[in-house]
């Protein structure tokens, strides 16, 4: 049976005994940005981007599974950091395309051209502004940001992780490679979220975990406990020097907005493998 309420972290979920925390909406604020299919099947859809971390890729459980040879099953993500957006091949060697270019790590902007296999996207990106006029849920932080983040391990030493968006998994090639058989190839993204770390599971087999609790999405505080399957981690971040103000001339920082219900969690993901969309 499902069970689901929402918490600050986003939507959790109870699943056979089992609970994750599904990935918030951009809050108000943050940079809107849709994908619209130029070339491709389901040509002329605009699919709104609205969550904090968007999946491409051929595996069920991705925001936008797309299922075709040459796409992996977990192609790329794109990443809305509350200020940008970050474009991040999930190591796939050259598949994923920027206006044309080989794509690994790349600050997206509006009018930019994504190809994925068949697929050829365009991004509309809006930024935005706090207006006040809605209730997303808004903060003063005034504790110094941290800017650098590390992975331990026990009986290994700290690894620097030196990326905007850091892939966590057991495949050559990734930023954090722990080699286990219960963890996956990408298993997760760690990154910054409205100035603080976070965590993004990328639709692992054996789940992500943060202080014991299965999650999707979560912040992330120093010497936090990550669980990749059963291989335990710990998360370091660190202040460097001077400490750093919370938003620019003081501003408000944002908080993640979770889904409205269930429902709507689960109803933005996009499946083009059902070709009935298409007719």
């Amino acid at each position: 049976m499902l069970v689901a309420c929402v918490s600050r972290q986003g939507i959790e979920m109870t699943l056979h005994g089992s609970t994750f925390m599904q990935s918030p909406c951009i809050p108000e604020g943050a940079p809107e940005v849709s994908a619209c299919i130029v070339t491709g099947p389901g040509v002329g859809q605009s699919i709104q981007l609205r969550r904090v971390a968007s999946l491409f890729g051929g595996k069920r459980g991705c925001k936008v599974v797309l299922q075709h040879a040459t796409v992996g099953r977990r192609q790329c993500v794109i990443v809305n950091t509350g200020s940008q957006l970050i474009l991040r091949d999930l190591n796939t060697k050259g598949r994923t395309l920027r206006n044309g270019l080989k794509a690994e790590e790349e600050a997206l902007a509006d009018a930019d051209q994504l190809k994925l296999g068949p697929w050829e996207f365009r991004l509309d990106v809006t930024m935005r502004e706090i207006s006040g006029a809605s209730d997303s849920p808004v903060i003063v932080d005034l504790e110094p940001d941290p800017t650098i983040f590390a992975m331990e391990r026990e009986g290994r030493p700290l690894t620097k992780l030196s990326r905007a968006v850091s892939i966590l998994g057991r495949a050559a090639g990734v930023d954090y490679q722990v080699d286990d058989r219960e963890v996956s190839g990408e298993h997760a993204i760690v990154f910054t979220y409205l100035h603080k770390p976070a965590i993004f599971d990328l639709v692992s087999e054996n789940g992500t975990f943060v202080n014991g609790q299965r999650v999707m999405f979560s912040m992330l505080n120093d010497g936090d406990e990550i669980g990749l399957g059963a291989c335990k981690l710990r998360f370091r971040a660190h202040v460097p020097g001077q400490p750093a103000k919370p938003g620019k001339d003081g501003a408000p920082v944002l908080k993640p907005t979770p889904f409205a219900s269930p429902e709507g969690t689960y109803s933005d993901l996009i499946d083009f493998s059902n070709e009935s969309m298409f007719r």
